[in-house]
């Protein structure tokens, strides 16, 4: 029975069953009764599916609510279902033209990427189809009756706001030294004022479409900001600039508005989607029979997102593509969360004083979540997506009574988005300095509303704020000015994360160091230490009171807070601990075993501890819309007993629902154990989505610490490495004995 068929047949007995549940059905299909009792309805895919969650029919009723009859069509993206078949695709494409065609709009532009299964059109529909749809429905309008059409969504241009030029403060900055001209990172946004001091010499940049040459000096902020922040840090407190190059690719071009503010955005007559896809491609592959423009490239940073479309629950396309992308080029994408700056909407009565109204201010995120969520494409599985923390190098403004400080120093911050991902992933995965924002503080009026804003304070010009290289109108090539964001907090972790490159390289050209995984291994490897760096802190501690979350509800806080806070001293360095990792290829129902040397220091003392183990892989994707991941990689549920621990910070039901698992382990029981005792850890490969057919082995990266506190032992990095030795020349030992007995 084809598949058409049987779902005719299928909605057939609802209906049946609906009239009449006692009905008769035929042999073999009575057991649909129960199914059907849990449901509320079965249908084929209609307009309502179509449009539910694009929140199309929301985004038109306000079109009309503000431009009214000042705007004579919309955009929209189309997306199609697949078909594997080139006919049927030519086909269903001609007839959503033909559609589109008939109700006086136009297509403007198309994609189809055969590797996601995306076939999409991007169209102008006239305002008279707008008007039908918000007066009678989505099956007003033919094209959301089309059986080819799995999805219409507002179209809205990723992009942000340039930042206005005023007179800023000035630094110096010393010559660019290079000691490699192959970039590491790819940035992908727009275009950077590249005669800045902080830049010159620093950037290595790839314009195919020429944007630059049409681009107004006053409207490259964001580039230069992210240029900026990835080369040189904080510029509050630099660190040594990265000694590579930066690959730049502008992705975005500028408009002007009335008030004469720029705003950055990426082409209107163009899906974000295929551009990103050929941006890749061009590093890696080439296009127009050209050889790749930057191989070499391992990172790519991505600071924008699509604010008219966060994640709800389905993955959106440009997130497929990404998880592709990381997979089919193995490198590692480091995406922002997104910002949500819109005013935070507060009781009236919580603003009388900053502290009640900072509690106010972070119960009303916590509970609007379900519009704060992850932007796309940061809702990409194998990326690891970046939300900021309140903080920064900044100096203390100078106090003021209209203007509140209304995040702890430290914590997540206010604007960032929050999660979960798809499949109630963890998202964002990391949380890093992004900068603080502050508030101004409400004027109360003489009656109370029910409500008040509180709306953003602009410390542009002052701080507090990342310090980052700015533009200037006057012709200063040295201006800097404040600002922040997740896309600020993004472009730490890729500086982070180039850093941790260097480390791994400078490693494997070491003698004296065990032999670390083959540079294959790299971009995961960087991928876990980036999440195995990150923990809760005080963060469950200071935020439950204030949500009403109890200390064993951690599933309720793991939306809000990922999987921490990235600290770059602990990725980097390794004090009173010890830090093994691996890399490797696993297949389906397979099982790969690692064991982790227990150091004596630590044996019969009750003092603090800490096992974290983070594992990292590509996930193959299916076309799916329910089951996203084709396969899932996973270590098992840890031996707790054997290290008297317990889990702490992230849900550990969660962390398994990704690419990314990362689990801590904390104890202070007194520990006994025998002579060269080991910590196993098993990784093991299973089906997910995909119940049949080839799933070819997955890439993946382990990392694996144990960590006391100084004054417990200063030697567990040698004696981990001395027992990993030990293991080896067993393990060599046994090889050798094997092979004289065949």
């Amino acid at each position: 029975m084809s598949n058409a068929k049987a779902v005719d047949q299928m909605v057939s007995l609802f209906d049946r069953w609906k009239k009449d549940p006692k009905a008769k059905f035929d042999r073999g299909l009575s057991k649909f009764k129960d199914v059907f009792s849990q449901l509320v309805d079965l249908r084929r895919w209609g307009p309502e599916d179509r449009v539910r969650e694009t929140g199309l029919i929301e985004r038109w009723q306000e079109t009309l609510d503000i431009v009214g009859d000042f705007q004579s069509s919309v955009r929209v993206e189309i997306e199609l279902w697949y078909r594997n078949d080139r006919g049927q695709r030519q086909t269903s494409e001609r007839e959503i033209r033909a559609i589109v065609a008939d109700c006086g709009g136009k297509v403007v532009n198309r994609a189809k990427i055969e590797e996601i299964g995306y076939h999409a059109l991007l169209a102008d529909l006239p305002r008279q189809q707008v008007e039908a749809v918000v007066q009678s429905g989505p099956q007003a309008i033919r094209l959301l009756m089309a059986e080819d059409v799995m999805f219409v969504s507002p179209f809205e241009p990723m992009g942000v706001k340039a930042v206005p030029s005023f007179p800023g403060s000035g630094r110096s900055f010393s010559s660019a030294v290079l000691k490699d001209d192959k970039p590491r990172i790819a940035l992908l946004d727009g275009v950077p004022f590249q005669n800045h001091d902080a830049l010159t010499g620093r950037l290595n940049i790839d314009d195919p479409e020429d944007l630059e040459s049409s681009y107004p000096l006053a409207a490259r902020s964001h580039g230069t900001a992210m240029a900026s922040l990835i080369i040189h840090g904080d510029l509050s407190a630099p660190e040594n600039p990265l000694d590579r190059k930066v690959y730049v690719r502008p992705i975005m071009c500028h408009e002007e508005h009335p008030s004469g503010q720029y705003v950055e955005r990426v082409s209107p007559d163009t899906l974000f989607v295929d551009l990103l896809h050929r941006a890749v491609r061009r590093l890696f592959v080439g296009e127009s029979e050209r050889l790749p423009v930057a191989p070499s490239v391992r990172i790519i940073n991505l600071s924008i997102g699509d604010r008219g479309r966060p994640f709800v629950r389905r993955m959106s396309p440009v997130g497929r593509l990404v998880d592709w992308l990381a997979l089919e080029y193995n490198v590692l994408f480091i995406i922002s969360a997104g910002n949500h700056a819109a005013p935070v909407s507060i009781p009236a009565e919580a603003a009388l004083d900053r502290e009640t109204a900072r509690v106010a201010a972070l119960q009303a995120v916590h509970a609007s979540q379900i519009v704060r969520g992850v932007l796309p494409p940061g809702d990409a599985m194998n990326a690891v997506t970046v939300g900021a923390v309140h903080a920064d190098d900044a100096p203390e403004p100078s106090e003021s009574s209209n203007i509140w400080d209304l995040s702890r120093l430290g914590n997540p911050a206010l604007y960032s988005a929050t999660g979960p991902g798809v499949g109630r992933s963890i998202k964002p995965d990391i949380y890093h300095v992004g900068g603080r924002r502050l508030f101004v503080r409400p004027i109360m009026q003489s009656v109370l509303r029910s409500d008040v804003d509180l709306c953003p304070a602009k410390t542009t010009r002052t701080g507090p704020g990342l310090r980052v290289a700015a533009p200037s109108e006057s012709g200063s090539s040295n201006r800097t000015i404040f600002e922040c964001g997740t896309s600020h907090a993004t472009a730490l972790v890729t500086r982070e994360a180039s850093l941790l490159f260097d480390l791994l390289e400078a490693r494997s050209r070491d003698r004296y160091v065990p032999p670390l995984p083959d540079a294959m291994f790299h971009p995961l490897i960087v991928r876990a230490l980036l999440a195995h760096a990150c923990s809760w802190g005080d963060w469950q501690k200071e935020l439950s009171p204030d949500l009403g979350i109890t200390s064993d509800q951690r599933r309720y806080l793991t939306p809000l807070l990922g999987y921490g806070r990235f600290r770059p001293d602990m990725a980097r360095s390794a004090v009173s601990r010890a830090v093994v990792v691996a890399g490797n290829f696993i297949g389906l129902d397979e099982c790969h075993s690692y064991d982790l040397p227990l150091p004596q220091s630590i044996r019969n003392k009750a003092e603090w501890r800490r096992i974290v183990i983070t594992l990292a892989y590509w996930a193959p994707a299916t076309s799916g819309l329910k089951r996203y991941r084709a396969a899932k990689v996973y270590f098992r549920a840890p031996d707790l007993e054997l290290v008297q621990g317990e889990r702490v910070d992230a849900y550990y039901h969660a962390v398994q629902r990704g690419s990314l698992q990362h689990e801590v382990i904390d104890g202070s029981k007194v520990i006994a154990f025998r002579d060269n005792e080991t910590f196993p850890v098993h990784v093991e490969c299973m089906r997910d989505g995909q119940r049949r057919g080839k799933v070819d082995p997955i890439r993946y990266a382990l990392v694996v610490s144990i960590e006391t506190a100084a004054e417990t032992s200063v030697t567990v990095h040698d004696e981990v490495r001395a027992g990993l030795l030990r293991l080896r020349t067993q393990a060599e030992a046994r090889q050798h004995s094997r092979v004289r007995n065949r």
